[in-house]
C-alpha cells in the first residue's frame, strides 16, 4: 500500500463484527422509529391540518432521514475493499461508515420536536409541554455527563500500548478503526 499501512486482518475482523452488530442494532431502532412515525402521521388532529402544519413536516423530515439510516445500514452490510490509503480516503470511510447512526439521531431530533411542537399546540396542556421538555433536558444533561465522564475507546487502546500518551488526532477514527490499522517501519 502506498502510506506503508498494513491491514491486520485479526483486528479488521474482530472490529468488522463488532461494526456489523452497531450497525443491526441502529438498524432495528431506525426501524421502530419509522413505525413511531407512520403511528404518529395517523392521529387525527396531526393528519387535518395538512402540510402546513409543522409538527407533520418534522416528522416527514425524521421519516426521511430514518429511511436514509436503514438505507445507509444496509448498504454497509458487506465488506468493500478499500482502493486508496491516503488521510483522506480514511477519513471518508470513517464518516460513511457513521452516517447510519448520525441520521438515526437527526431522526430521533425531529420527531422529539414534533411531539414538543404537536403538544404545545393541541391545548394538552402547559404542564404537560413542561414535563417533556424538562425530561429532555434532564436526559441531554445525563447524556453531557457521560460523555465528560469517559474516554473514548481508541484512546484508551492507543494509550495502553504506547504508555499513557493520548492518540494524535490522525489515529482517532470511527470505533477503534485506528487499532486494525499499523505503520510499518
Amino acid at each position: 500500500m502506498q502510506d506503508g499501512r498494513q491491514t491486520d486482518i485479526d483486528k479488521f475482523r474482530d472490529f468488522w463484527a463488532d461494526f456489523q452488530k452497531r450497525l443491526q442494532n441502529v438498524t432495528l431502532l431506525a426501524t421502530v422509529l419509522l413505525a413511531t412515525n407512520i403511528g404518529f402521521l395517523a392521529i387525527q388532529s396531526v393528519d387535518q391540518q395538512g402540510l402546513s402544519y409543522l409538527p407533520q413536516k418534522c416528522s416527514y423530515m425524521s421519516i426521511m432521514v430514518t429511511l436514509g439510516s436503514i438505507v445507509g445500514g444496509f448498504a454497509l452490510r458487506m465488506p468493500r475493499v478499500l482502493k486508496n490509503s491516503t488521510v483522506f480516503h480514511f477519513d471518508t470511510i470513517a464518516l460513511i461508515l457513521g452516517f447510519p447512526s448520525a441520521l438515526f439521531l437527526y431522526g430521533i431530533f425531529f420527531f422529539f420536536f414534533a411531539l414538543i411542537f404537536h403538544i404545545g399546540d393541541s391545548g394538552a396542556g402547559i404542564w404537560l409541554y413542561w414535563a417533556f421538555a424538562s425530561s429532555a433536558i434532564f436526559w441531554t444533561v445525563y447524556a453531557g455527563l457521560y460523555l465528560i465522564i469517559t474516554e473514548p475507546l481508541e484512546k484508551r487502546l492507543y494509550s495502553s500500548s504506547h504508555g499513557d500518551e493520548e492518540a494524535p488526532r490522525s489515529q482517532r477514527t470511527l470505533w477503534g478503526l485506528a487499532s486494525v490499522l499499523s505503520r510499518n517501519g
